[in-house]
């Protein structure tokens, strides 16, 4: 049980970190918004944005799986992940970035058997992004 408020503790912290980027985004204050999204990506997740983009999808599928993220966390990872391609202008950086958020949508349904209505809507909106769905 001690666990469990642990965890949920953390995800109302890292929920509140992603509306603090959010608004820092509608502010204007872009920097500061990537600023803070690469200290979460670092201290919470412990990646950063070269190693997402430089990881071949099957290899970040693969340390997805062995990390051990519960799924509230990978859904967090994704909501930030989505966040930062917001960020990016159009090209490869922000199309890697969208396709490392499908790999954890692919994560969440098939490990941990978690879907949401939410990742299906955002997974069309990506394929159709991508060039890869329907228009």
């Amino acid at each position: 049980m001690l666990k469990r408020d642990s965890l949920t503790a953390q995800m109302q912290q890292l929920s509140h970190t992603l509306a603090k980027v959010k608004r820092l985004i509608v502010e204007e204050q872009k920097g500061e918004a990537l600023s803070v999204l690469k200290e979460v990506l670092g201290e919470y997740f412990g990646t950063t944005i070269t190693d997402l983009l430089e990881t071949p999808a099957n290899l970040f599928r693969q340390h997805l799986d062995s990390t051990g993220f519960q799924p509230e966390e990978l859904g967090l990872l994704a909501d930030f992940l989505d966040t930062l391609a917001d960020l990016s202008e159009p090209g490869p950086e922000k199309t890697g970035i969208l396709e490392k958020v499908l790999l954890i949508y692919d994560a969440l349904e098939q490990t941990h058997k978690v879907v949401s209505f939410t990742h299906i809507a955002r997974r069309g909106e990506i394929l159709s992004l991508l060039g890869n769905g329907p228009s």
